[in-house]
């Protein structure tokens, strides 16, 4: 009697046990180096993005989303950590999270601890071979961007660290670094689905970082399109304080770039040309990773993260390039396809951040992290729940360039950014005194068009958005 009783219960169990199992969800993470929402789904005019474009329509978009500082190594490390960048103390690209925080569980490490097969293809951290962060995977990582030569794709290009800011080759998407990256991603999603194993796949594409190197096919799409922007749209924003721009130092290291003073207007359209036709590149490849999933049946169950690091200037602002505390260096693109919501598609126009990105995983994926996270499950946002936040915090030191460290800083920007305005106060690291300030209008034609601080309208505003800032600060400085 009492062996039947344990069959029947066995019995009994077992489909709870099948449904378990079957509920687990896989992660296909999609990291993008330096793109701002140039994608069709976000209205821009010019990009040619089919495959984004219709993943769009399958998922959440979410049109207004920042990063917590626009540059690659603080914005991934934050990403990946839960953490802001003043938690884990990574502000530069030379600083390892481990540093300050050895025992942090990474996103990535959390899912690999919870039985996931966790692998890294191309750029997820910053990539450096010092910052790169092996105990978040189950393997080695494969094609990081330590190996600067592969940046370019003809011999010519790779005798130096910088040659030509861009690179034309009429030669195959696997004749480049991104092409490699998705074929390894789809000979890797071929054994990921042979196994009972659930995973975690984390694939990262450096263009369209600087050089702008693509297959010519790509650039053929815009070779006609002109990209000349109105004069009004290349000047700094009226008052702006000195401390919030910089000279254009990344791109200035490149063999075809003037040392000094400003680009002639074809030097511009074609650094306009080939940023888009980098990122209809990185497009195609995408659509080669989504054709993966649906032939082998695994979009079933796999939850699609997209999202870029930091935004990029295009001459904007009278600005090439990122590492500023403006709209454009700030804001990204990130859309999410999760099996749960597959019916239900929607554009969510609040403001998110990208350090949400992994409590929102957790949370879909039923895990529990390890530490307190600074961020939010979009889960709230996405059954239209009520009491989101409503702004982004982000933040850039000065002076800042790339092989320094934290220690040669002197001042660091914070900025606040809500439904109408964006709001900046520079920092003395030494006093701690405010410096500089900075409000701008976010709505209509006036959208960060002028600096409004001081002016005494708008001390009421001025002083809210201070708070803000200040209780930020005082929250995540440590």
């Amino acid at each position: 009697m009492k062996q039947k009783t344990t069959l029947t219960a066995i019995w009994v169990l077992l489909p709870f046990c099948i449904q378990a199992k079957n509920d687990v969800k896989n992660v296909l993470f999609i990291a993008i180096d330096d793109l701002r929402p140039t994608l069709g789904c976000y209205g821009d005019p010019y990009a040619v993005t089919p495959n984004i474009d219709a993943f769009a329509t399958k998922g959440l978009l979410f049109e207004n989303t920042y990063c917590q500082q626009s540059v690659s190594g603080p914005s991934r490390a934050s990403l990946l950590t839960g953490l802001r960048p003043d938690e884990i103390g990574v502000t530069d690209l030379n600083t390892h999270f481990r540093e300050k925080c050895p025992y942090i569980t990474t996103l990535p490490q959390l899912f690999k601890n919870n039985g996931y097969e966790t692998i890294g293809i191309g750029k997820i951290y910053h990539g450096s071979s010092k910052t790169q962060d092996t105990v978040s995977w189950s393997q080695v990582p494969i094609y990081n961007l330590s190996i600067k030569k592969e940046e370019y794709t003809l011999a010519q290009n790779r005798q130096g660290n910088k040659a030509t800011a861009i690179e034309v080759a009429d030669q195959p998407d696997t004749s480049f670094l991104d092409g490699k990256v998705t074929s390894e991603a789809l000979k890797t999603l071929d054994k990921l689905s042979e196994s009972k194993q659930p995973f975690f796949l984390a694939v990262g594409y450096i263009k369209p970082h600087l050089p702008f190197s693509m297959p010519k096919k790509y650039w053929n799409i815009y070779q006609n399109k002109s990209f000349i922007r109105k004069e009004a749209e290349k000047k700094r924003p009226v008052h702006a304080p000195v401390i919030s721009f910089h000279n254009w130092e990344e791109l200035r290291g490149y063999t075809d770039i003037p040392k000094h003073g400003n680009l002639s207007t074809e030097k511009q359209e074609e650094l306009c040309k080939a940023y888009y036709a980098c990122v209809s590149f990185i497009d195609s490849q995408v659509g080669k990773l989504f054709g993966k999933l649906k032939e082998l049946g695994l979009e079933k169950n796999t939850i699609i993260v997209i999202w870029g690091d930091n935004g990029f200037h295009l001459g904007e602002q009278h600005l090439w390039g990122k590492s500023t505390n403006f709209e454009l260096d700030c804001k990204v693109p990130l859309l999410i396809y999760s099996p749960e919501y597959k019916d239900h598609p929607k554009r969510i126009n609040d403001i998110v951040e990208l350090i949400d990105i992994y409590p929102t995983l957790t949370d879909l994926c039923g895990l529990k992290p390890a530490h307190t996270l600074s961020g939010q499950s979009l889960r709230f946002l996405i059954e239209n729940k009520a009491n989101w936040k409503n702004r982004a915090f982000s933040q850039f030191p000065r002076p800042y360039k790339a092989v320094i460290s934290y220690k040669n800083q002197t001042h660091m920007g914070y900025t606040v950014r809500t439904k109408n305005w964006r709001y900046i106060l520079w920092y003395d690291n030494a006093s701690n005194h405010i410096t500089d300030r900075e409000l701008y209008c976010m709505s209509g034609n006036k959208a960060e068009k002028e600096n409004l601080s001081g002016k005494r309208e708008y001390v009421d505003i001025e002083n809210e958005l201070q708070q803000m800032i200040e209780d930020y600060k005082n929250t995540h400085n440590k």
